[in-house]
């Protein structure tokens, strides 16, 4: 198990980095075509998901980086289905 949490740890920058890229594909959420871009991201990611675990055994990174796209995937969600409005 500690193993395990210090491969994490070690490419916890790789996770970062993948988030970073992935959130700057990401689709902005003032984007007239916001749905079919959105539609294009979730495959994309997809295919990536597909690809690095085909490759995970002989390269974890791409598992990494794929991982930190998953988390990005989540916020973009979180950050369009989640308002928070203050009224005066």
């Amino acid at each position: 198990m500690k193993l395990q949490a210090m491969e994490f740890m070690k490419n916890s920058n790789i996770i970062l980095i993948g988030f970073l890229v992935w959130l700057i594909i990401a689709p902005r959420v003032n984007s007239p075509r916001y749905g079919e871009l959105f539609l294009a991201y979730m495959t994309a990611l997809l295919f990536s998901l597909i690809a690095s675990s085909e490759i995970m055994m002989i390269k974890p990174v791409a598992f990494f980086f794929t991982l930190g796209g998953v988390l990005a995937f989540c916020y973009v969600v979180m950050r369009k289905t989640i308002r928070i409005t203050i009224h005066k």
